[in-house]
């Protein structure tokens, strides 16, 4: 055999062999990407993904966590594309419908009101998706409720529509119920309620942090700020690990003007030692709260700092650079 065909037939042997492996390093890939992304290695996971994607361009797995992780990055733009593109990949996937609703209405939050009605249309859509493809889906029943009180009735809202998938929610799950119907008061303008809706979601879920943080939130506008911080505190009776308490009494703090020695040094040992969970957008919100602590004090050179440390974490907060704004023209 010449040795021109020994060449080649080494070269087809050598792609046949890459052909044949390819979608297995992809499935080893998608494994690994999976894994770091459940041990919150994002930048790992990305690679990883990234790699599937580069391989398997139909894998709406791989486009689903990117997209997460595009989330966290808080890239809203890559986090649209990689959710539009799980959908298209595979329309049938709750989940995937969810995020994509999620972050366009992200990304209505900051549109024009040009735009806004076509977006918020879309919102609606994909969370109606959602819950049809999957009824036990609570998370996008949950923010459908959110949806559907806030919106007004020319882009879909309905607080008749609220109520009844708050009372879908309370079938399948009585404490989120209690929060949904929550929700609906505070829409409603109803303080009363919503506060009696968030004390049952603690009582049904004395464990439940989300449920705490409901209450103190319904608080604070009610000009209960002592309750707020107790509410907190008899949470962290019961979890005094938890790592997300001291982000929510600086909150607390930064909102209402007390106890303000307390609430920086909570935020501070937040920012110390932050959650795995804790993105890049709730380490800006914990620059914000500090500046806001401090501008209550009278500390503007220091606020205007730890707004600017916010808005370099995340540029695009409107609530931090209304703040900043303010903050130059008081000067």
């Amino acid at each position: 055999m010449r040795a021109d065909q020994v060449l080649r037939r080494s070269l087809g042997q050598v792609l046949f062999a890459a052909i044949v492996q390819a979608p297995n390093m992809s499935a080893q890939s998608m494994v690994r990407g999976k894994q770091l992304f459940d041990d919150a290695k994002y930048a790992a996971a990305k690679t990883e993904l990234l790699a599937v994607q580069r391989v398997d361009g139909r894998n709406a797995a791989a486009a689903y966590l990117l997209g997460r992780i595009a989330t966290i990055d808080n890239d809203g733009d890559e986090a649209f594309r990689q959710f539009e593109r799980a959908v298209q990949l595979e329309d049938g996937n709750a989940k995937y419908h969810m995020w994509l609703a999620t972050t366009i209405g992200d990304a209505a939050q900051r549109a024009s009101s040009i735009r806004q009605p076509f977006m918020a249309r879309r919102v609606k859509k994909e969370f109606e998706r959602a819950v049809e493809l999957d009824p036990n889906q609570l998370d996008a029943r949950f923010r459908l409720v959110g949806f559907y009180a806030f919106a007004p009735g020319i882009m879909g809202g309905s607080m008749d529509k609220a109520r009844q998938q708050a009372a879908e929610i309370a079938k399948l799950n009585p404490m989120r119920g209690a929060l949904a119907r929550g929700t609906v008061a505070r829409y409603e303008k109803k303080p009363a309620a919503e506060e009696a809706a968030c004390r049952e979601a603690i009582a049904l879920g004395p464990n439940s942090l989300v449920a705490y943080v409901a209450l103190a939130d319904a608080l604070v506008p009610a000009g209960k700020a002592a309750d707020a911080f107790a509410t907190l505190d008899d949470y962290l009776k019961r979890h005094p690990d938890d790592r997300w308490i001291p982000y929510h009494t600086g909150r607390v703090a930064g909102a209402t003007g007390q106890q303000l020695d307390r609430g920086e040094r909570a935020l501070t040992q937040f920012l110390a030692a932050p959650p795995t969970d804790a993105y890049s957008i709730r380490i800006a919100a914990a620059h914000y709260w500090l500046g806001q602590i401090a501008e209550k004090r009278g500390a503007k050179d220091v606020a205007r700092e730890q707004y600017q440390m916010a808005l370099k974490i995340n540029p695009k907060s409107q609530l931090t650079q209304r703040a900043l704004d303010a903050l130059v023209k008081s000067k």
